[in-house]
């Protein structure tokens, strides 16, 4: 059974394999006979395909007038022959059957049959064939009954139609399909024969076309062996404005390209290896900016790669501060000390260098202006610096300094390099954010280390007053109480009951007094109650009578409505801290407290009409107190933001987004309680 199948499979070649010998017929014969295979076999098709289309579509419109004929002319003779078959004039019925078999040349025959069967008038002359009154019929109500009938003459549409409702008999009518077929091999003849004039005429026009492409393409074929055997002189003819004519031109225009291409073959290796240097050469800036946390250190030793990856002599680093903006020299190689600081002084106000922070792009400023502090500077060799390029340090979409290298005369291929360059700038954009981002790392753990130790200490000192309190004054009252207790055993005189029970009862409401204050400055209980408008407005109202400062304390937007707990405590803790500066240090006459609430956002504003201080270099300090309001601010997804100008009072804003609250973990939580 195996070897069968096998056998089997030998002889039936695989669908691959019948393509592969179609195509090794096909495809040995020339483009020419191709195309007029193609053009024939597709006129032949559609040719036949609009013929059988056309065929059917007639067939099926001509069998429909056949039908309604047939139906027209059976009714039309039921209609005539009632008054005829009432009156028994069968005469006269036969004589209209033969008229209408006379004027309907369609029609094979016509008979009509009684109600009991029985033939009362036919047009078959001598012998009716009987086998055709049973093989259709129609009832009263029917309209008319259709049979097709395979006779020895054709297909006979056989219609029955009633007369007088049935009542008088039905008429019978056969029509035959020979002038139907007739007209169908008609038109069909003349389809074919129209057909094989067009493909006469498209393989007309097909040898014309061929012989058009061909021409050509011979042409270019015989150009190309002798391109392929070394001779580039040749050309292909153009001989029109066609595909063929722009693939002629097209080919003209790579043989001329040739000899050039092996000649940018060799100076397209050499860039390939000048690339690779360099490539080598910004591996090496990187692995310098990786293995370099400090980061003046990190710009001078990148700076110097960039300098030797540039055969240049000079160069120098300037940042722009993160506190407030101002230009620092990060760095220098190969200029004097004076000059580099000039340069970083001088910033870009007045120096087409400005248009790199702007532009963020790298520039060439090829010509310097007289005010420039290396204006004709003379480097270390002798040479006179001409211009500089200025490389922009970004990261984030942000310029953090720039990156500037001198240009001398001999440096003629620095504008190749400035793509390089760019890589470069932004390579170090990086390694500076992530240097000053490292740095604040370290200050904000340092600071916060400060913090805890403060907080650490409060706690302690806050432990020792309370003890305190609790000894000097609740302790010696609860003592007095006792002793009055004692004194009340030995009192008989109600009076002296009465006087001595006075006495207690001021010591109780003194103590009582002391307890409550003491709890207030732990934590006002207003907060937890009312919440963080009606604690401000107490906290502000006792700071006034306290410190004698006119405070005015305004809430917007909370019509009654709480924030989380997190959120008020924080706010409390920050507004109280930055009400108490101002009392310690401000020298003011007069601050305010603004609270403001939306859907999205709450706010508060501190303000003042003190002294004033440096608020970026309180920052650098890392002054606790300040530090401590934005620990709160962070801690509760929000940010604090200082403006103060010496002379000008301060202005303290803390903003909130109520849609990023975070919920603060157990150690926040204490730390933030504590602050």
């Amino acid at each position: 059974m195996s070897s069968f199948a096998e056998r089997t499979r030998r002889i039936s070649p695989s669908p691959r394999h019948l393509f592969d010998r179609f195509w090794a017929v096909a495809g040995a014969v020339s483009v020419r006979t191709k195309i007029l295979g193609i053009v024939l076999a597709l006129v032949l098709i559609l040719g036949a395909g609009v013929t059988v289309q056309v065929r059917l579509t007639l067939r099926d419109s001509l069998s429909q007038q056949l039908q309604n004929k047939g139906i027209s002319v059976a009714r039309d003779v039921a209609a005539q022959s009632v008054d005829m078959l009432l009156v028994r004039d069968l005469y006269a019925v036969h004589q209209l059957l033969q008229d209408t078999l006379a004027n309907n040349p369609e029609v094979s025959y016509a008979f009509v049959v009684s109600p009991q069967g029985e033939i009362l008038a036919h047009t078959f002359g001598e012998r009716f064939p009987t086998s055709l009154i049973n093989v259709n019929t129609a009832e009263g109500t029917d309209h008319y009954q259709l049979q097709k009938l395979n006779t020895n003459e054709g297909v006979v549409w056989d219609f029955a139609v009633p007369i007088f409702e049935g009542k008088a008999g039905i008429v019978r009518l056969g029509l035959s399909e020979d002038m139907m077929h007739a007209a169908l091999d008609s038109i069909t003849g003349q389809l074919l024969f129209t057909t094989i004039l067009v493909s006469l005429v498209a393989v007309a026009a097909a040898i014309f076309l061929t012989w058009l492409i061909t021409r050509p393409v011979l042409a270019l074929v015989d150009v190309t062996k002798s391109v392929a055997q070394g001779d580039l002189s040749r050309q292909a003819p153009h001989w029109a404005d066609d595909e063929i004519g722009l693939l002629s031109d097209s080919f003209n225009a790579m043989t001329k390209d040739l000899a050039a291409t092996q000649a940018k073959n060799q100076a397209f290796n050499a860039e390939l290896i000048r690339r690779n240097r360099e490539l080598a050469a910004l591996n090496i800036v990187a692995q310098t900016v990786s293995q370099r946390q400090d980061l003046h250190e990190m710009l001078e030793s990148a700076l110097r790669c960039v300098l030797d990856l540039m055969h240049m002599q000079a160069g120098w680093i300037v940042l722009f501060a993160a506190n407030n903006g101002k230009y620092q020299l990060a760095c220098s190689i190969g200029l004097p000390q004076a000059i580099a600081m000039q340069e970083a002084d001088r910033g870009f106000l007045s120096c087409q260098c400005s248009r790199v922070v702007d532009e963020k792009s790298t520039l060439l400023i090829s010509s310097l202006q007289e005010s420039c502090p290396i204006y004709q500077l003379k480097l270390p060799n002798q040479q006179t610096v001409t211009g500089h390029v200025a490389v922009p340090l970004i990261s984030k979409s942000q310029v953090l300094g720039t990156l500037n290298i001198t240009c001398t005369p001999d440096n003629t291929s620095i504008e190749e390099d400035m793509q390089l360059l760019e890589a470069i700038g932004q390579q170090l954009g990086v390694a500076v954010e992530n240097a000053r981002l490292w740095r604040e790392v370290r200050e904000k753990e340092k600071a916060r280390g400060q913090l805890l130790e403060k907080i650490i200490t409060a706690q302690e000192e806050e432990r020792k007053r309370i003890a305190r309190e609790l000894h000097d004054g609740t302790s010696q009252a609860l003592t007095s109480f006792k002793v009055g207790l004692k004194v009340l055993e030995r009192l008989e005189s109600p009076e002296e009951i009465r006087q001595h029970l006075a006495g207690m009862q001021d010591i109780v409401a003194e103590t009582l007094d002391t307890v409550h204050d003491l709890a207030l400055e732990l934590r006002p209980s207003v907060l937890d109650d009312l919440g963080l408008v009606a604690a401000l407005h107490r906290y502000v109202a006792e700071y006034q009578r306290r410190f004698n400062l006119r405070v005015d304390c305004r809430a917007v937007g909370f019509e009654g409505r709480r924030l989380p707990a997190t959120v008020e405590t924080a706010l409390y803790r920050i507004v109280q801290e930055s009400l108490t500066n101002v009392a310690r240090h401000s020298g003011a006459k007069y601050a305010s407290v603004t609270l403001e609430r939306t859907d999205q956002y709450v706010r508060a504003i501190v303000e003042d009409n003190g002294d004033g201080f440096d608020a970026s270099q309180a920052r650098a300090e890392r002054k606790l107190g300040l530090y401590g309001m934005e620990e709160r601010a962070v801690l509760i997804g929000g940010n604090l933001r200082i403006e103060s100008v010496k002379g000008e009072g301060t202005t303290i804003l803390v903003h909130i987004p109520l849609s990023e609250i975070p919920v603060p973990n157990p150690e926040e939580t204490l730390l933030e309680e504590t602050i």
